[in-house]
């Protein structure tokens, strides 16, 4: 009987083992997801009243689409969404149609992070070099274009992404 129960031990134990390694061949067979195999990116995080910005995704393959970066901004702010209308050129042209958070219930300092925080992620698609804002001025905020100039002088964290 005991020989039995060490047989029935000894059999499970190699089983677990055997599971495992098995899992370990299927994940390293598996291939690794592509950074842009994704429908929501953000490359930057940032502080638009300390002027400093992290990088939190970097690539080596630039992204060809300002979609995947406009879905990361409006799961991050859900107050307003951004909306893609189309690129031309070197700009990219995004519209906010209800942008009452943004002009007048997110102040001057909410608008300047939000708009902040969109350029420098949608900066990141391949070949833009400048992102244009189209909606409803209000008190804090107003439509404009923004380049990668308006960041000249931020500081970028040590810590960010290489």
């Amino acid at each position: 009987m005991t020989r039995t129960l060490i047989a029935i031990a000894c059999f499970f134990s190699l089983l677990s083992c055997n599971n495992e390694a098995a899992t370990e061949k299927e994940d390293a067979a598996a291939p690794l997801q592509q950074w842009f195999a994704t429908d929501t990116l953000l490359a930057w995080d940032c502080n638009a009243d300390d002027k400093q910005r992290k990088r939190i995704l970097s690539a080596k393959d630039s992204v060809p689409f300002a979609q995947a970066f406009i879905n990361g901004i409006n799961k991050t702010y859900s107050e307003t969404q951004l909306k893609y209308d189309r690129v031309s050129g070197d700009t990219v042209y995004v519209s906010i149609e209800n942008a009452e958070w943004l002009t007048n219930r997110a102040g001057s300092s909410g608008a300047e992070q939000y708009l902040s925080f969109a350029s420098l992620n949608l900066l990141e698609t391949k070949g833009v070099h400048y992102v244009t804002y189209t909606f409803t001025p209000g008190a804090h905020a107003r439509p404009a274009t923004w380049s990668r100039k308006d960041f000249a002088d931020w500081k970028t964290d040590s810590s960010s992404a290489q």
